[in-house]
């Protein structure tokens, strides 16, 4: 029983697929805080004194992931975040930030339908 439990503990590190879905995750979750650090933390940031529509945590990807109100993981549609990007109206037209590139749209909609992943954008311990 142990040798079957270490054989499939080795086969489930050891497998590319599981490991490549954590490396997206992590590049997903980089991506998009580059994108709300840029573009949204000026008005919704934790240095922020009174963030506009008491939302100032826009750089805690695990709280914006929880908030239900604003994220329903994996369904950009329902998302009343991505709702506000697709329409333009976040960031406001007269944003001092400007507006959200394609690209940057298609990120925090690629983030979203991941399931929010709200991963640590920090370095990862490699194992040899």
């Amino acid at each position: 029983m142990a040798r079957t439990l270490v054989g499939l503990c080795c086969f489930l590190i050891g497998t590319p697929g599981l490991l490549h879905a954590a490396d997206g995750q992590q590049k997903l979750s980089t991506e998009v805080l580059a994108v709300f650090a840029a573009k949204c933390a000026r008005c919704h940031g934790p240095d922020v004194r009174k963030p506009k529509g008491r939302f100032g945590y826009v750089l805690d990807l695990g709280r914006i992931a929880r908030n239900r109100e604003m994220i329903v993981p994996g369904s950009p549609g329902e998302s009343e975040l991505w709702e506000l990007v697709r329409r333009d109206e976040m960031p406001p037209p007269d944003s001092p930030t400007g507006p959200l590139s394609a690209a940057q749209k298609k990120t925090i909609c690629a983030w979203i339908k991941a399931g929010a992943p709200a991963r640590n954008p920090g370095p990862r311990r490699r194992f040899p």
